[in-house]
């Protein structure tokens, strides 16, 4: 579970659904919670300015929601950087968290950019576990059927330490893995027999923690075959490591991970390696 936990807060028609989501990953009312915003004009630093009052304002009003659902511990941040890239990853390193969400679009704090490279950027540079929300993917429940891909390499699964904490409120796990690259039917036949085998390890595991799983091996370009997922099997989270071999090599540092990460209909929790030599 996560203890310390900040939100990114852009005061956009999506903040709620940023709330959401939060409570469905945070169902801990011991969780300490922080409200971030980040002003990108030296002037809205000055408490008399409109924009000051109206926006801090608005913070008070999710913290006194956040305190009406049970949440005790709830902070706000007001942080003053001209970039909201470094204000957001420096009020989460000052704070000590160890989840940082954020929504995928909205305007004020993250203006129209953050539909594509903010988000990216934010999710690549954190040394944190990163929520991102999508606005079109508002669920009541985003544990209730997450998708985990894998190559079978320990930071494409990192985040299941987070999941089986969880395994009180995750609804389901489907794991996916896609077949890209093989010389002949013979090998792809190896491939799969290989995959299955290992899977079905993963899916008994999860069902030891009392979380029902499954799996899919799919064959194409993985990044199209983890959207295409997500969305036919009306998935309501993709839970993904930063980084690994063969399916999502160079996630989040290159083109694989920012197509998922742009296209797939569904919410993110982007986990950060643990140390692993690089691929």
């Amino acid at each position: 579970m996560f203890d310390k936990v900040m939100l990114a807060m852009d005061m956009s028609e999506r903040t709620d659904d940023l709330l959401g989501a939060f409570y469905s990953l945070c169902p801990d009312t011991e969780t300490e919670v922080y409200l971030l915003h980040v002003a990108t004009r030296e002037e809205d630093q000055d408490i008399n300015s409109s924009y000051y009052k109206k926006t801090f304002s608005q913070l008070q009003g999710y913290e006194k929601d956040l305190h009406k659902a049970g949440y005790d511990n709830v902070s706000i941040i007001w942080e003053y950087n001209p970039v909201p890239l470094n204000g957001i990853l420096s009020a989460s390193v000052g704070r000590d968290v160890d989840l940082l969400c954020l929504v995928s679009h909205g305007k004020g704090l993250f203006e129209s950019a953050f539909r594509g490279s903010m988000t990216f950027d934010v999710a690549r540079s954190s040394l944190v576990p990163v929520l991102i929300v999508k606005e079109e993917h508002a669920r009541e429940n985003y544990l209730e059927r997450i998708l985990v891909p894998t190559d079978f390499s320990r930071k494409s699964l990192v985040g299941l330490s987070v999941l089986r904490n969880m395994h009180d409120h995750v609804g389901e796990i489907l794991f996916v893995h896609v077949l890209e690259r093989f010389r002949s039917e013979d090998e792809l036949r190896v491939k799969r027999e290989t995959a299955q085998n290992m899977l079905q390890e993963m899916v008994e595991e999860m069902k030891t923690f009392g979380i029902p799983a499954r799996y899919i091996i799919d064959q194409g370009i993985a990044s199209k075959e983890v959207c295409r997922l997500a969305e036919t099997e009306k998935c309501t989270l993709i839970c993904t490591g930063k980084t690994g071999a063969g399916l999502v090599k160079g996630l989040l540092m290159g083109s694989t991970a920012q197509n998922i990460t742009l296209n797939t209909p569904c919410s993110l929790l982007i986990m950060p390696g643990r140390g692993e030599d690089e691929e």
